[in-house]
């Protein structure tokens, strides 16, 4: 699998109107802001209802992430993981992602070589990714908006599934075989 290097040139950040949070990213980002959670999600967050129609909490980016700081991210270190799995977790073969990030004409993965593979990709990673989403979402389905009693309840019990090794291991290996699923559609097997 084909290895993407970023270029860092931002775009990718201001593409977009908000970007997902996950009810761990909101403790991550407000303790490395200095902010109690809910001070950071009433500054930059909303809830919002997805195009597959369920409500999740995002960062709002009218005009780029906020925290897009000459072309780099400025909570590197504590960015939310759908950031940290972009754009490896596509599972797209790169010939169809280059498709996608045209409108982005200094994105890197235009000059990789076409590939009917996805990108290397960090498994567990995805995973994990896979639990803060599912965990939110349901979060999000009993709640009207960000309750900071309550998210913290919530946020503990993802904790604890993270926690879950085999859990992990399982749909690793599940994303895995997606990922070999996509590449056989793409070489037409």
């Amino acid at each position: 699998m084909p290895d993407f290097e970023c270029l860092c040139c931002g775009l990718c950040c201001k593409r977009d109107p908000y970007y997902a949070v996950s009810l761990l990213d909101i403790e991550n980002i407000s303790s490395g802001l200095g902010l109690s959670p809910s001070d950071f999600f009433n500054r930059f967050c909303a809830v919002v209802v997805t195009p597959g129609g369920f409500r999740y909490p995002v960062i709002l980016a009218p005009e780029g992430c906020p925290f897009l700081k000459d072309k780099l991210c400025g909570i590197h270190s504590f960015k939310p993981i759908g950031c940290s799995v972009f754009p490896e977790s596509s599972l797209l073969p790169v010939t169809i992602l280059k498709k996608s990030v045209r409108a982005i004409p200094s994105c890197a993965i235009l000059a990789m070589p076409d590939s009917e593979e996805p990108l290397a990709t960090d498994h567990e990673l995805m995973a994990k990714r896979d639990v803060h989403f599912e965990h939110t979402k349901a979060y999000f389905e009993e709640h009207e908006d960000f309750d900071e009693p309550s998210w913290s309840v919530a946020k503990d019990d993802l904790k604890k599934a993270l926690s879950g090794a085999d859990m992990l291991a399982k749909r690793s290996a599940a994303i895995r075989e997606k990922a070999s699923a996509a590449i056989k559609q793409a070489q037409g097997l």
